[in-house]
């Protein structure tokens, strides 16, 4: 296929993962002899965007939604990008989208029907696919497991003052002001130095959390802030267990630092030997997951291989130098 034969939407998602992704997919694209056509940038996700991108793909062989909306009609072959765990909710959790705004809540039924028409339906992780499977079970021959590209930037190089990163935005369904106060309380009874630098807004703390001196709120960072504070922290903590693939757990895997997150089949699976597990809600093994994070950790640079990600997503296939030409799917 030629360049012009594959389409891929980037529109939404300015912040978090979706910007981590498209992060990864610029970076792939300098590299990129054939480049797809890209569309979206800069745009949301809304009703009048969905239908003006089918007229837009035109006779593409491959269109691509990288933003959890798949194409109707548009494209001989689609393929679509589920990394939201808000879409495809358990029983169990389903108190969580109501604590949502009415207009996300909205988009959960359109998602899953056109994910329904897609050819490819691209997951970030095992969980994600076990999610999808439960929720469009005639889909299921269709899902496919790709953990999202995560290149690092540079090395490690410890911060003289130690810290502890969490880069977690607090959210409705992220549960993460009462994690802060028992990480505060595990590294107080351990008597561990160290801050705790989390990406939240002073206005985003309660009075208690920002009268703690560990506790220092950054706001929110561009990537290549926060890619400095992977490299210099002594640790990562990152409670989130509702999540889709966790760019923290991969981050803290690629930078080779410890990271204490809850023990799950997910959260071992992205991590690999960064994971320092515990039990949510088990403040005993929150210590000592704290413990053992001080152990060092291998970086695995190539865990989360770009090329590999978008040769396989796109149709590309690599030529010998710094090129990729595109081939058959």
């Amino acid at each position: 296929m030629t360049g012009s034969q594959v389409v891929v939407d980037t529109a939404g998602g300015g912040t978090g993962g979706a910007a981590r992704w498209r992060y990864e997919l610029d970076a792939y694209l300098t590299r990129c002899a054939a480049p797809p056509r890209v569309l979206g940038r800069g745009r949301q996700v809304t009703a009048r965007w969905l239908v003006e991108r089918e007229w837009r793909v035109g006779a593409a062989e491959l269109a691509v939604a990288s933003n959890n909306v798949s194409f109707g009609v548009a494209g001989r072959h689609r393929a679509v990008l589920l990394r939201n765990a808000l879409h495809f909710l358990y029983p169990a959790e389903a108190h969580l989208a109501r604590l949502m705004p009415r207009a996300f809540r909205a988009q959960i039924p359109v998602v899953r029907r056109l994910a329904a028409r897609a050819d490819e339906l691209v997951v970030p992780s095992t969980a994600m696919a076990d999610r999808v499977r439960r929720c469009l079970p005639r889909a299921a021959g269709r899902i496919v497991v790709r953990a999202h590209p995560v290149t690092p930037v540079g090395v490690r190089r410890p911060a003289e003052v130690p810290f502890v990163l969490v880069p977690v935005v607090p959210g409705p369904y992220k549960n993460l002001l009462p994690q802060l106060r028992a990480l505060v309380r595990a590294m107080d009874a351990l008597g561990r130095p160290g801050q705790i630098w989390v990406t939240a807004r002073p206005d985003q703390l309660p009075p208690d959390l920002l009268a703690q001196p560990r506790i220092r709120p950054m706001g929110r960072l561009p990537h290549a802030a926060l890619a400095d504070l992977w490299r210099t922290a002594m640790a990562a903590f990152y409670p989130s267990v509702v999540e889709s693939f966790g760019y923290p757990l991969a981050e803290a895997r690629v930078y080779g630092v410890p990271v204490i997150a809850a023990d799950t089949a997910q959260n071992r699976e992205i991590a690999g030997p960064a994971l320092c597990g515990y039990r949510a809600g088990v403040e005993g093994e929150l210590r000592e997951a704290v413990l053992r994070s001080a152990e060092p950790v291998p970086a695995q640079p190539r865990a989360f291989d770009p090329d590999a990600y978008f040769q396989q997503l796109l149709g590309i296939h690599r030529v010998p130098g710094s090129t990729v030409s595109r081939g058959s799917r």
